[in-house]
C-alpha cells in the first residue's frame, strides 16, 4: 500500500479512537455516572475546545493533507505532531492505569491508540529517510 495512503488511514483511526475515547466518557451517564468536571459551570473553556482542535482536529487535517502534501517539512511537522501524541497518550494510559485501573475498555482502547501512533511515526520516519535519500 502507497505510504501517503498508509498515513493517512493512521491518521484517521487515531481521530476516530479519539472519538470512541470521548464516547466512552459520556455512555458512562447511562449507569448514573457523573462526569461533570470539578468546578464545571456550565460552560465549556476555551482551553477545552483548542484541546479538541488540537486532538481530533490537527490530526483529521494532516492526514488529509498527506494525500497531497509529500514535502520535507510536512513531513517533519507531522512527525513531530504524531510523536508528541504518542506521549501524550503515554502518560494518559499511565494516568488511567493509575486512577481508573477498571476502566478496561479505555485501557484497551488508549493501547490500541499507541500502538496505532508508533505504527503511524514509524510510516512518518520511513517517509523522512525516503526524502532524505533522494
Amino acid at each position: 500500500m502507497n505510504l501517503q495512503v498508509r498515513t493517512t488511514i493512521l491518521w484517521i483511526l487515531l481521530v476516530f479512537c479519539f472519538l470512541l475515547h470521548g464516547y466512552y466518557h459520556v455512555a458512562e451517564l447511562f449507569y448514573g455516572i457523573n462526569i461533570a468536571l470539578d468546578g464545571a459551570k456550565g460552560e465549556v473553556p476555551v482551553s477545552a475546545h483548542i484541546f479538541s482542535i488540537m486532538i481530533d482536529l490537527l490530526p483529521l487535517t494532516i492526514g488529509v493533507a498527506a494525500l497531497y502534501c509529500t514535502g520535507r517539512s510536512f513531513i517533519w511537522f507531522s512527525l513531530i505532531i504524531a510523536l508528541l501524541l504518542l506521549l501524550l497518550n503515554l502518560v494518559h494510559l499511565v494516568m488511567t492505569v493509575y486512577h481508573e485501573p477498571r476502566e478496561y475498555r479505555q485501557l484497551v482502547l488508549l493501547t490500541l491508540i499507541i500502538f496505532i501512533n508508533a505504527l503511524l511515526i514509524k510510516d512518518l520516519n520511513s517517509g523522512r529517510k525516503a526524502i532524505t535519500a533522494t
